[in-house]
This record gives C-alpha cells, sequence and structure tokens, in this order.
C-alpha cells in the first residue's frame, strides 16, 4: 500500500555533492512506495531563476531535475511549494519537473485528514527583519528588475547575500528564529485543522498541542545538513519520520 511522502530544507548545492547522491538515493527508495511527494521549500540552498534551467549554472541541477520528472512520469504527484531560498523557482521550473506548484499555504486532504503544509518561515513572526526582507524579496517589481541581471551576476549577489544572512542568523536569539506559538494558532484555526506539517526552522519534532479541546499535531520536518530526512504517512495515518 502506497503512502505520502514530505521533505523540505534539503539545500541542494554544487559544493555539496554528497546531497545530490543522498537524493537520488531518497528517489529511488521511494520510486514504488510513493503515490505523492510533497517538497516543502529549500530544495535548492538558492535558486536564481529558471532560465538557468537550460545554461551552464543550471547544469549541476539537471540531474535532480531529471529525476524528479522520472518520478512523476511514473506516476507519483508531484508538489512543490516554495521556500526563503527558491522562491524564484516557479512556472517553468515546475512544468519541467512535472509538479504542481503550491501557494505557502495549503490544506491538503491526508487520507480524509485535512493537513495544513507549508515551508514555515511566515510561522517565524518574531524575526521582525527577515519577515521585512522577505515581504521585498516577494514583490513581483523586485523579482523583475533582479531576473533582468545577468545570470553570473545574479549568481553572485545571492552567494553574497547567503553569507550575509548566515552571519546575521547567527548573532540572533535562538528564540527569534522559531516559530511564533500565537501564529501557530492563528493559522491552525483559520485552517480548521488538527495537523500542520512545515519545514525551515530545521528543528524536527512532533509537538502535541490542544487548542479549543482539540488535540493537534505539528511535525516540523528536518534540513538535509549531512543525512537524509523524510516524513512518510499512509492511509492508516500512521506517521513515520525517518531522520
Amino acid at each position: 500500500m502506497k503512502s505520502t511522502y514530505f521533505i523540505s530544507d534539503l539545500h541542494l548545492d554544487p559544493s555539496r555533492p554528497h546531497l545530490f547522491k543522498l537524493f537520488d538515493d531518497f528517489i529511488d527508495h521511494i520510486q514504488d512506495k510513493a503515490e505523492a511527494l510533497y517538497i516543502l521549500g529549500d530544495l535548492f540552498e538558492f535558486w536564481i531563476g529558471d532560465d538557468i534551467i537550460d545554461l551552464p549554472l543550471g547544469k549541476p541541477y539537471l540531474p535532480v531535475i531529471n529525476k524528479l520528472k522520472a518520478l512523476s512520469n511514473s506516476g507519483v504527484k508531484l508538489y512543490f511549494m516554495q521556500g526563503n531560498r527558491d522562491f524564484l523557482a516557479q512556472d517553468k521550473f515546475v512544468k519541467r519537473i512535472g509538479a504542481e506548484l503550491l501557494p505557502d499555504q495549503k490544506v491538503i486532504d491526508l487520507y480524509g485528514k485535512p493537513t495544513l503544509i507549508m515551508h514555515g518561515d511566515t510561522l517565524c513572526t518574531d524575526d521582525k527583519a527577515y519577515q521585512r526582507m522577505r515581504k521585498v524579496f516577494r514583490y513581483k517589481l523586485v523579482q523583475k528588475i533582479f531576473l533582468a541581471l545577468a545570470p553570473e551576476r545574479r549568481d553572485r549577489i545571492a552567494g553574497n547575500t547567503r553569507k550575509v544572512t548566515y552571519k546575521k542568523t547567527q548573532a540572533k536569539a535562538t528564540e527569534i528564529l522559531d516559530v511564533n506559538q500565537d501564529e501557530v494558532e492563528k493559522v491552525i484555526k483559520m485552517g480548521g485543522v488538527c495537523l500542520l506539517i512545515h519545514g525551515h526552522t530545521h528543528r524536527p519534532a512532533i509537538h502535541e498541542l490542544e487548542y479549543d479541546g482539540q488535540k493537534v499535531k505539528r511535525i516540523v520536518l528536518s534540513d538535509w545538513h549531512d543525512k537524509l530526512s523524510y516524513l512518510k504517512i499512509g492511509n492508516n495515518l500512521k506517521i513515520k519520520i525517518i531522520d
């Protein structure tokens, strides 16, 4: 009996070739076991635009794209949600891998259980500076201006931005980088769900919560810093996390 799989925060990057091997092994592993795969953001360390796919800058990512396309062609439903590192992965990319592009938040029917899925960065409302930056980067005009630059320049900008944001993140208090519990409660109530699945924080866990007398689970997916990690849920709603 086939299952639904969830992954996020792989941060695939040519500087970490072992992650590409882990990804390849993962897809091979679920090939005959999955009916659906949800990628909940940050598949890549950064993505500078869909136009690089067939350029030299995109060559390292072609095996990933082709692997996902083959998975989709085999009958596995593929869903992609943008993260904070790959929000420029858009229509051309998802069409190329044979996926459906999802909005920032989506309530899905998971074997009869209404489930809210998201990347998770919008839950971190205590990080005011990040939320302001996120808002700016999502403006279509800002994206249009950035995408008009030469790919090589975009690549340099993305690399420099990554270094700066890494330093700023290291300097922030731990609690600021985690989700805001009031925001968690808000999205759960608005979605009318009792299961929330997200990534982004790199703090894998299953949180047992209760709101208005209703038991709720919040499952946080792990990043792939040095090993693969995924969530598997079968039609009996049995939850299995491989980390």
